[in-house]
């Protein structure tokens, strides 16, 4: 009996994996809107957005940092922000046409 117990289990995890994953939202490639302490940037390309967890059971003291390049190519390095939004453009955002 325990044998068939377990062996439900071992039947249940993937089937659960395969239902929760996909409803995970992973960042997509491509534009983003991103609003950091209160002011937007468009990035074009190569956002990157890390938790900082200064007191990790805490997570007012939690800051971001977050890289990306604008429109123009030029990369800016945004430490320590304390309120972020990340939101995806669609990919013919009219902002990053000039991007390189």
């Amino acid at each position: 009996m325990a044998a068939t117990v377990e062996m439900r289990i071992v039947l249940a995890i993937p089937l659960c994996a395969a239902i929760l994953l996909p409803a995970c939202r992973a960042p997509k490639p491509g534009p983003k809107l991103i609003e950091a302490d209160g002011v937007i940037y468009t990035a074009c390309e190569g956002a990157l957005w890390l938790a900082n967890e200064n007191n990790p059971k805490d997570p007012g003291t939690w800051s971001w940092s977050v890289v990306f390049k604008d429109a123009q190519g030029v990369t800016h390095n945004l430490p320590r922000v304390r309120m972020l939004t990340v939101t995806d453009l669609p990919n013919d955002t009219p902002a990053c046409k000039t991007s390189h």
